[in-house]
């Protein structure tokens, strides 16, 4: 678990490496303030001041990794001290794949990734909602938040939409309803057929897991879900954002036309434990 000065150390250390290269890092600040226990988290300091971070995102048997270097202090082979202690750490779990996370357009990320020899698995987008006139088309469509008796159709939901293997969806969606924050279903005209996830930070909000199930695409369901969720949003902060896989062009088309554009980049790379 994180202590307050810890993540408040964190957060000045992503502010000062983000203006430095002018790139957005992705830490999963939703996982960072839920931590329950110290085992994904490898904190460097001098003295008082963190120079260095790198974080274990955990679902199911796969594992991100993303992490940071005080620009005063690189050069040094700091990050791969960090690194190391983190891949020893994987090595005694069960741990089945290990992606690492670097902004698109971070030079010191694509340079660390080249010395490991990681590779490329997949790009995901980053989306911004520029505002937007919406308009609800479907009466026949109402969120609800979700209970412990959608587990199994969450489960379902990240499987059949997002190939995501069983086991790591049954621990990430237990550890999501744990968490209490956001978590909402999708119903229309009476049955469950979708979920989405909304998280406020720092006065942003954060899109996640949005998907309808397949035998419920094409009917505009999606398209007015979201515009649901951003018209609530929007009154509570302009700043909404989401992600998005580069090849998912289906739901790249129904972010772009409800008003996000991409912003920044996201690479993935796959490093052999």
């Amino acid at each position: 678990m994180l202590t307050s000065k810890q993540l408040q150390d964190i957060k000045s250390l992503q502010i000062v490496c983000e203006k430095h290269e002018g790139i957005n890092l992705k830490l999963n600040w939703d996982m960072l303030k839920n931590r329950t226990n110290s085992l994904d988290d490898f904190l460097l300091y001098e003295e008082e001041q963190l120079i260095g971070f790198l974080g274990l995102y955990g679902f199911g048997e796969t594992y991100e990794l993303c992490g940071m270097i005080h620009p005063d202090y690189r050069n040094q082979q700091l990050f791969r001290e960090l690194f190391q202690e983190a891949i020893q750490s994987l090595r005694s779990r069960t741990v089945q794949k290990l992606l690492l996370n670097s902004p698109g357009s971070s030079a010191s990320g694509k340079g660390f990734i080249e010395k490991i020899k990681a590779t490329y698995d997949f790009t995901e987008y980053e989306m911004k909602w520029n505002k937007k006139s919406l308009s609800l088309n479907n009466t026949d469509l109402q969120l609800r938040n979700a209970s412990e008796k959608d587990i199994e159709t969450i489960i379902d939901l990240d499987e059949k939409c997002f190939h995501v293997v069983r086991s790591d969806a049954e621990s990430y969606t237990k550890r999501l309803l744990e968490s209490g924050e956001g978590n909402l279903m999708i119903v229309y005209n009476g049955a469950t057929v979708g979920k989405i996830r909304i998280q406020r930070v720092d006065n942003r909000s954060f899109i996640y897991g949005f998907a309808i199930h397949p035998s419920h695409q094409g009917k505009g369901i999606g398209r007015n879900a979201l515009s649901q969720v951003v018209m609530k949003e929007s009154e509570w902060t302009g700043d909404i954002y989401l992600d998005v896989s580069a090849t998912n062009r289906n739901a790249l088309k129904l972010y772009e036309s409800s008003g996000f554009q991409t912003f920044y980049s996201q690479d993935y790379y796959q490093f052999p434990l």
